[in-house]
């Protein structure tokens, strides 16, 4: 028998925006307006709306808080490239612009976003393109749902979990195969990667690219190592490899990641 997969309410959004064609913008807009109140509750939810030149529409409270601006009307007409941190808002917008003029889609994308607050945060982001009647694309949505940062809270009551959660904490600078993970839980690869998204919200590849990323920030706080070490500690036997995942993770590279937040006393 096939197991259930039970789709998350993100999920169940984004098919159906694939589906929905609005005349115009404007009623877009309008229709998903109605639904703001209720993102507007979600603390751990970043929701947003963008017109066809990447600028936003429609942004929910947690946007807001996390922005440092004032209030919603403040955010409205702005890119990313204005939000955020200068080198991470820049590879954002190019992002959008991806969705909008491509129509590409983002599903299922890990990302650790530092905020204007001075918030770091990882996060699951999807982003898909709206079109109209006539298939031109009008608008952007994107949602960003928090990953629950207390791991080691809800693996304790995963044992299997919490085996593949020490294994990797102990050889994050070691190539990891996801195979040998499965083996240590005594899963299938496919039950495993059920098991993490339905208890994580992430897959057992995301959960290592996580892992290696955090370890990679608390060894760039120590000025005393280099990127190039740094990136050996972490498991990367190219320095240059781990300079473009962390950029992708990030938006921004090893270097200038640790001149933002890590200044020399």
């Amino acid at each position: 028998m096939r197991p259930l997969v039970l789709e998350t309410p993100t999920k169940q959004l984004s098919k159906h925006l694939q589906t929905y064609q609005p005349a115009n913008f404007a009623e877009f807009v309008g229709n998903i307006s109605l639904l703001m109140p209720l993102f507007d509750t979600m603390k751990n939810v970043v929701f947003f709306v963008k017109d066809d030149q990447a600028c936003y529409r429609i942004v929910s409270k947690t946007l807001i808080r996390r922005s440092g601006l004032k209030n919603k009307k403040a955010l409205i007409g702005l890119t990313t490239e204005q939000v955020f941190l200068k080198s991470q808002g820049k590879d954002y917008l190019n992002q959008d612009l991806r969705v909008l003029k491509e129509g590409r889609e983002i599903i299922d994308k890990l990302e650790l976003h530092s905020y204007a607050s001075g918030q770091l945060g990882w996060c699951i982001t999807q982003k898909i393109p709206v079109y109209d009647v006539k298939n031109h694309i009008v608008a952007m949505v994107g949602i960003s749902v928090d990953i629950d940062e207390d791991n080691e809270r809800i693996l304790r009551k995963h044992a299997r979990l919490a085996s593949v959660d020490q294994y990797v904490r102990d050889n994050l600078d070691q190539k990891i195969n996801i195979g040998q993970l499965a083996k240590l839980a005594n899963l299938s690869q496919s039950q495993l990667e059920r098991t993490f998204k339905a208890v994580l919200n992430m897959s057992p590849i995301q959960f290592v690219q996580k892992m290696r990323l955090e370890h990679a920030i608390r060894l760039l706080a120590n000025h005393k190592l280099t990127v190039t070490q740094v990136s050996l500690n972490c498991g990367y036997g190219d320095h240059s490899a781990f300079s473009r995942q962390f950029k992708q993770f990030t938006g921004m590279s090893p270097v200038n990641f640790r001149k933002i937040h890590f200044k020399e006393p």
